[in-house]
């Protein structure tokens, strides 16, 4: 089977995003609907995430420790590789950025359900 071509007019990238893009690499830009949630997993790499609409919960450990914090929109996310985490998106939904380290794909880790060290939030 051979490739499909179609030709379209490309849309200019703005230079908002092209400050978001890795100097090498690729980045994913995730579209989560209302109470999305990526349960407990970790990364093989760092990971930055920008949320660019709505409202993301991140929920993560610390030293064994859960935490929580509401990202809204103009959030900037910083994790560590090996942070045990996960995230719910807000009643609205939530759209973000995520670019892992040197714009490389890392490998995703999930907990099995024995392993969750806290129980995942759900909307209320």
């Amino acid at each position: 089977m051979s490739p499909k071509f179609t030709t379209m007019e490309a849309p200019e990238i703005s230079s908002d995003i092209q400050r978001l893009l890795p100097d090498q690499g690729s980045f994913e830009l995730q579209n989560d609907g209302p109470g999305k949630v990526h349960d407990w997993h970790r990364h093989s790499l760092d990971e930055e995430l920008f949320v660019i609409s709505g409202e993301v919960l991140l929920f993560w450990t610390d030293q064994g420790e859960y935490r929580e914090k509401k990202c809204p929109k103009g959030t900037w996310i910083t994790l560590s590789a090996g942070t045990v985490h996960g995230s719910l998106a807000a009643a609205d939904g939530a759209v973000y950025m995520i670019r892992p380290q040197d714009g490389r794909t890392a490998q995703t880790t999930f907990l099995s359900p024995d392993e969750h060290p806290h129980p995942t939030p759900a909307l209320t």
